[in-house]
């Protein structure tokens, strides 16, 4: 019985890594950038923008934070715990990262669709840190939920199945007691009411 408890434990903490937002969403602006454009070099130059400034500064930025308080990290997913358990270094990589690259985007001329995907993580990390310096809120599923409306905005109403991996997801970060229920509810919502806001202005 003990280990049929430890395999489903074991899936749901398989589940969380594969889910991880951090890379999903970097997978995700990619491909609305391929998706969104005819133009091989202006689309180069998008996903350029995206790559530096969403993966090898970033990456570059906790690794020296890490090393400096004696953190010698062994993978990409320890760079990424450590992100989620620094709410003040997810702030300063939103607005000294994050800001820029929008910026750029909108300078790059890139789609509405891509600044609107852009805006609506950047501004899911933002809400969600500043909720976590003093109440836990999941930014696995503020992420997810963003993601989840983008992609259906993006594509279509038939991707809203990937909503399904949202429950899933739930009970994968409450089963290795990452989160509270409360704790997940209040992801959701955060990743719901950012959406809206964003694709009303984005009309």
């Amino acid at each position: 019985m003990r280990q049929k408890v430890d395999r489903i434990t074991q899936f749901a903490r398989v589940v969380s890594t594969v889910t991880n937002p951090s890379v999903l969403s970097v997978l995700l602006l990619l491909l609305i950038a391929l998706n969104k454009s005819h133009n091989p070099p202006e689309t180069a130059s998008w996903m350029l923008v995206i790559i530096a400034l969403y993966i090898l500064i970033p990456v570059i930025y906790v690794f020296f934070r890490m090393h400096t308080k004696g953190n010698h990290s062994k993978s990409i997913f320890e760079l990424i715990t450590y992100l989620k358990k620094h709410p003040f270094d997810i702030l300063i990589l939103s607005f000294i990262l994050g800001i820029p690259c929008l910026l750029l985007l909108i300078l790059l001329k890139a789609p509405a669709i891509l600044l609107a995907t852009v805006v609506a993580l950047l501004a899911g990390s933002i809400v969600t840190a500043t909720f976590n310096i003093f109440y836990r809120v999941s930014y696995h599923l503020t992420a997810l939920t963003i993601m989840v409306i983008m992609t259906a905005h993006t594509w279509g109403a038939g991707y809203l199945w990937l909503a399904l991996i949202i429950p899933i997801v739930s009970w994968a970060k409450f089963r290795i007691r990452e989160h509270t229920i409360p704790q997940l509810v209040d992801g959701m919502a955060v990743g719901v009411v950012v959406c809206l806001a964003v694709l009303l202005y984005f009309g």
